[in-house]
Formats: C-alpha cells, sequence, structure tokens
C-alpha cells in the first residue's frame, strides 16, 4: 500500500467501531454453518441414520460416507483459496454456504449409502468454499499482533455448530422417532442458508473497502518482513509453485496433514462411540457433544491469542501433545462419572485451535494477497488426511469391533504433528 494512501487511511471509523469487529462476528456464524452444522452435523445425526432400517448403513459404509464428504472439501480446498485470491472472498463465501444448504437439504432426502454419500461430497464442497475464503477474510482485517485472536474466534464457530447440533438433533428424534435425521437436514440446511443472506448484506472483502486499516496496524508503521519475494505482489505470486517456495509452507502442510487425519477420526465417532461403546444414551452422548461444543467455541480465540503472545511453533506443538493424552483417554474406554467426561472435555479445549492457527501461520508467512491461496493449499493436504481418516478408522471398528485401535492411531499422528510443528521456518520481523 502506498504510504501516504496508508496516512489517509483510519485506524477506526468516527462512530467508535471498526468495521472489522462485525466481519469478527459474521466470519463466527459463517464458520458455523460451513463446518459446525455442515460437516459435524453428520456425526451427531448418525446414529439416527444407522437405526433406520431402511439406509442398511454398516459401520465400514459410515466412514466411505464421512471421506467421501472430506473428498468433496480436499477438491474445492486446492481452488477455493485461489478463487478468493482472485475474485475477493465474499462471493466465494456465499455461493460456499448457499451450496452447503442445498445438499444438506439433499442429503436429508437420501434413500441409501450411495445417494447419502454423494449429498455428502457436493456438501463438502461447499464447506471448504465458505471456510477458506472466511479465513483469509478474517486476515486481510487484522493485522499480525490480533491475527490469531481473530482466527481462534473465527473457528470457534464450529463449535456453535456442535451446540445447536447436541440439542436440536436429539429434540427432533424425539419428535419424528425414526425419520427425525431427516428433518435433522432440512433444519440445518435452513439455518446456513440463513447465514448465507447474512453473509451477503455485511461482508466487505478487505479494509479498504471502508477507509480502513486492519485491526491492530498502526498507520505508517513498517510492514513486517516477507520471505523470497521481498513482500511484492505479482499476479503470476498466486501459483501452487510459488505457494510451496515460501519458506515454512512444506512443514506447516504437513504437520495439517496429521491434524486431519487424527481430529477427524475423533469427531466424527465420538458420539457413536459414546452410544455404543460407552454405553450412554443418545440423550446423554447429546448432551456431552453439545458442551464439547459450547466448550469449543472459546478454544480457537483462547489458544490464538496465547501464540500471539508466545509464537505459533511453540503453541501448536503443545496443543498437538494435549490432543495426543486427549486421544489416548478415549482409547481407554471409560464409561461412566468423571473420566467419562474428560475426554470430550479435553477435546472441546483444544479442538478448533490449531485451524485458527494455521490460518494466522498463513498470513505470518506470506501476506494478505496470497494467504487465502496458501492456507488453501495447506487445507487441500489436511484434507487428503481428513478422506484417509474416516475410512481407516470405519474399517478398524469393523475388523475389531472397537473404535479404541482407531483413537491410538490419532494419539500417535498427533505426536508426530507436534514434531512438525516444532520445525515451522517463520519470517523474521
Amino acid at each position: 500500500m502506498d504510504p501516504v494512501q496508508q496516512e489517509k487511511m483510519q485506524t477506526s471509523p468516527s462512530s467508535g467501531l471498526h468495521y472489522g469487529w462485525i466481519i469478527f462476528i459474521v466470519g463466527f456464524l459463517v464458520e458455523g454453518g460451513a463446518l459446525g452444522l455442515a460437516r459435524f452435523g453428520y456425526s451427531m445425526i448418525l446414529p439416527g441414520m444407522l437405526a433406520d432400517p431402511h439406509l442398511h448403513l454398516s459401520p465400514a459404509q459410515t466412514g466411505l460416507i464421512a471421506s467421501a464428504n472430506m473428498i468433496g472439501y480436499t477438491i474445492s480446498a486446492l481452488v477455493a483459496g485461489f478463487l478468493a485470491s482472485r475474485y475477493g472472498p465474499k462471493v466465494i463465501i456465499i455461493i460456499g454456504l448457499v451450496w452447503v444448504a442445498l445438499t444438506m437439504a439433499a442429503t436429508g432426502l437420501a434413500t441409501g449409502a450411495s445417494t447419502v454419500a454423494l449429498a455428502r461430497f457436493l456438501t463438502g464442497l461447499g464447506s471448504a468454499a465458505a471456510h477458506i475464503s472466511g479465513m483469509g477474510l478474517l486476515v486481510a482485517w487484522f493485522s499480525t499482533r490480533r491475527r490469531g485472536m481473530a482466527t481462534g474466534f473465527f473457528v470457534g464457530g464450529t463449535g456453535l455448530g456442535l451446540f445447536l447440533n447436541g440439542w436440536t438433533v436429539p429434540l427432533i428424534n424425539g419428535i419424528y422417532l425414526d425419520v427425525g435425521w431427516r428433518y435433522n437436514w432440512y433444519l440445518l440446511g435452513l439455518i446456513a442458508a440463513a447465514v448465507a443472506i447474512l453473509a451477503a448484506v455485511l461482508l466487505r472483502n478487505s479494509p479498504a473497502e471502508k477507509n480502513l486499516l486492519p485491526i491492530g496496524e498502526v498507520p505508517g508503521a513498517q510492514t513486517p518482513a516477507k520471505p523470497a519475494n521481498g513482500g511484492k505482489q505479482k499476479s503470476e505470486s498466486v501459483s501452487i509453485g510459488n505457494i510451496i517456495k515460501i519458506k515454512g509452507v512444506p512443514m506447516l502442510t504437513i504437520m495439517y496433514f496429521c491434524f486431519g487425519f487424527s481430529y477427524i477420526i475423533v469427531s466424527t465417532y465420538m458420539v457413536t462411540f459414546l452410544v455404543q461403546e460407552a454405553h450412554c444414551s443418545q440423550a446423554l452422548a447429546g448432551h456431552i457433544w453439545s458442551i464439547v461444543g459450547l466448550i469449543s467455541i472459546i478454544s480457537g480465540l483462547i489458544w490464538g491469542m496465547i501464540s500471539d503472545r508466545f509464537g505459533r511453533r511453540n503453541i501448536l506443538a503443545t496443543v498437538f501433545l494435549l490432543q495426543a493424552v486427549c486421544y489416548l483417554l478415549l482409547q481407554a474406554r471409560f464409561t461412566d462419572g468423571f473420566l467419562l467426561w474428560l475426554a470430550p472435555m479435553m477435546f472441546g479445549l483444544v479442538a478448533w485451535s490449531i485451524p485458527g492457527m494455521v490460518a494466522a501461520t498463513c498470513g505470518d508467512i506470506s501476506d494478505p494477497k496470497r494467504a487465502p491461496a496458501v492456507l488453501g493449499f495447506a487445507t487441500f493436504i489436511y484434507s487428503i488426511g481428513q478422506v484417509l481418516g474416516p475410512t481407516t478408522a470405519g474399517y478398524i471398528k469393523a475388523a475389531t469391533g472397537s473404535f479404541g485401535w482407531a483413537f491410538l492411531l490419532a494419539a500417535g499422528l498427533a505426536v508426530l504433528g507436534a514434531i512438525f510443528a516444532s520445525r515451522i521456518m517463520m519470517p523474521r520481523n
């Protein structure tokens, strides 16, 4: 940005409320619709789908269905970041949410494993588009000093979706009995459509549209040093080849793969595990999942703020190790009392911290223009792990009769994630 133009911009408008805080709140709701409802609604609704005799779903098929959603997410992830960099995040967010709403409603119309898988695949396309573009939007509206906090709060929107799922799904299942899972998908689609309308009205692509500087940026301050190309933004720089050359990207993407593979196993099957192996009622499992969602709303915010203070690498490695402990506790299969709640609560405390810190790191090692593309590429690699995780866990469950070995595998990958996190190369400011 030209220094003269930057000086003319305001750190906040005359009213005192920076428009970035509106982006902050709407982004939180976007994430709730794109992931909290569209992806993790499946985790909560799955027991009802398994109980429907007309679907005839097996444990292995449930893993394949979850992986179908991740395949759609993976395909979209690679494209969405580059589209957001080129056309602006707002339009991609709106398209993604509208698509999510339509395909969740289509899931409720499914008649068998193949049609459920197709609908979930299509939902994954919209989820990644809205999620990645929303992350990129937050990077543009917040300076490096506030970026971890902002992206951390953004991913906390997933927890809002979990909280809603945990209360509404058992309620609707109790009213509509065998077909309650269908009405749950219709309801989630309506909520996502409402968020899309809100995004269309309130979102803006950059602070410049409001004649503002990003929140936390001081007029006339020097821009932190950027890697490789000296911070110059050329149109040809937004390409996969140049994205990979940015220092820090290779280790970041490998680390993110470990997270995608490990956490998706637990988030997909925790409710089913609680019902089938911990012998919880669906109502109790739903209550636990709802509390997990409520706690997880602040997980990204807290860890993002800590990473702003103590550095991304150290906090990323710490969170991975905490997740490994959580997964090992689940593998122990406690069935009552405090220990039954301990692992789910730990999961909630760290659940969405890594995606938020990854988004902040993408902004730290690149620049606002390329950050959505960097995040899109990292998310593409991460999504490959998400594709492999549920299918692997489903087959482990079918072979052993338990999710215990799947949770042990998740713990091992979390430890690897901590190792790779500690080796990410960060720019010197």
